[in-house]
């Protein structure tokens, strides 16, 4: 407490630069965002200034910062700079495509996997699904949220290692979710991050993610809705943002957490108007998906994913023009 107490004015030196401070125990990050037309010299000289307020602070207070520790970098999709950088043990690159992390992750998993199926002959097919999910599918999806946004191509290398799991188990992906509760990696990254979204917008999570779930008052009202917890959708971006392959709106916006925006509001009302928890929440969301597996749904996978047009996604019910979801009438309880 202390020392939380001594370095709290450290973001003083920040803030005169302009610069927006992020501290997390000893660690201290300074960003500022910019528009399209600064250039990276012109970037680099202010990242410049605001380092030196900085060490002027901590000569001040006899605090010392770990050169090898300080790093610089522009985040771009166009004109990136800077090595790839790690927060919370986890690897970003500048153009935050993510490839390279989520390829990094999957090779890590199969050395891993390859542990727990060595075991394979003192244990059921069950028991090694019991064995993964306590050893390994934790530190899986704990980069979920930053590499969801990642291409499909690297997505299916990491999809492949519970795949080889249930390969060596003797089980369908239908029997895993049925039996063990284990639904598809894509669809479990697909419903932690609408559950993220739900407990903004019932006010319980950290209010800095309320500015990217805006309610879309005038939908709430429409009779046709789905429910009456519609939000803003993001269609918008930056002209320039189509001069550069494969980045176009379309692409990095559809594919990311504010893609899924639209899922959640096509979603039916018995799932997000139910009271609850958010753990509730995340069970209604498998219930829906498992039964579209048992109902012979081909694309049953992808039944919560923005990476499909609503035209031809999976979830929607014939006829239902303004819905990929359509109706649920077997999801009847509401303490699931």
């Amino acid at each position: 407490m202390f020392w939380n107490v001594f370095y709290q004015d450290a973001a003083h030196a920040i803030q005169s630069a302009n610069f927006v401070e992020i501290v997390f125990a000893d660690d201290l990050n300074a960003f500022e965002k910019y528009g399209s037309k600064g250039t990276n010299a012109d970037i680099l000289k202010d990242v410049d200034s605001c380092q030196d307020m900085l060490h002027s602070w901590g000569r001040a207070n006899q605090v010392t910062f770990d050169a090898t520790k300080e790093s610089k970098h522009i985040l771009s999709r166009s004109n990136p700079y800077g090595d790839p950088f790690s927060l919370l043990g986890i690897q970003f690159d500048c153009k935050l495509l993510m490839t390279d992390t989520v390829l990094d992750l999957a090779r890590t998993c199969r050395w891993k996997l390859k542990a727990i199926l060595r075991t394979k002959m003192f244990n059921t097919g069950e028991q090694l699904v019991l064995l993964y999910k306590a050893q390994l599918l934790s530190f899986i999806e704990y980069q979920t949220a930053a590499i969801y946004h990642a291409c499909r191509s690297a997505l299916d290398m990491l999809d492949h290692v519970q795949e080889k799991l249930l390969e060596a188990a003797g089980m369908s992906d239908v029997e895993a979710l049925n039996n063990c509760g284990l639904a598809p990696l894509t669809c479990r990254r697909d419903m932690a991050l609408l559950s993220l979204i739900h407990r903004s917008v019932l006010g319980r999570g950290p209010p800095h993610f309320a500015e990217f779930f805006q309610p879309d008052v005038q939908a709430r009202e429409n009779p046709r809705s789905k429910h009456r917890l519609q939000l803003q959708e993001h269609t918008g971006g930056h002209w320039s943002d189509f001069a550069f392959p494969n980045s176009r709106p379309a692409d990095y916006v559809s594919n990311s957490l504010l893609g899924l925006v639209s899922v959640c509001n096509r979603l039916p009302a018995e799932i997000v108007e139910a009271p609850g928890c958010v753990s509730s929440f995340q069970s209604a969301l498998q219930i829906f998906l498992a039964a579209k597996a048992n109902a012979g749904c081909l694309d049953w996978r992808q039944t919560f994913s923005p990476r499909v047009p609503w035209y031809r996604h999976p979830g929607r019910a014939h006829g239902d023009r303004g819905s990929c979801m359509g109706t649920s009438p077997w999801l009847q309880k509401t303490d699931v």
